[in-house]
């Protein structure tokens, strides 16, 4: 798995997710949930599919948690999402 790929990805579902959401932790996990990574011929597919697991895993359990401190325990900083 290259690294440098899935931090990208990383970075593009959570910026995707703050925007097409109403910004909420409830909404955003529920944007994520109805995301498709694509189909069989899809590049990048493990990177994808990691990614968009390890969003949607921190917004599901960690719900008490503040939006920015979900968004630093993936390693993503918050300026980098606007």
């Amino acid at each position: 798995m290259d690294i440098g790929l899935y931090r990208k990805y990383l970075q593009h579902y959570l910026k995707e997710a703050i925007r097409n959401s109403d910004g909420t932790k409830s909404g955003i996990a529920e944007y994520l949930s109805m995301v498709k990574v694509g189909g069989r011929f899809t590049r990048n597919k493990q990177e994808k599919e990691t990614a968009l697991r390890d969003i949607r895993n921190a917004f599901d359990e960690h719900r008490h948690w503040p939006i920015d401190i979900i968004i630093s325990h993936l390693g993503v900083e918050k300026d980098s999402l606007d």
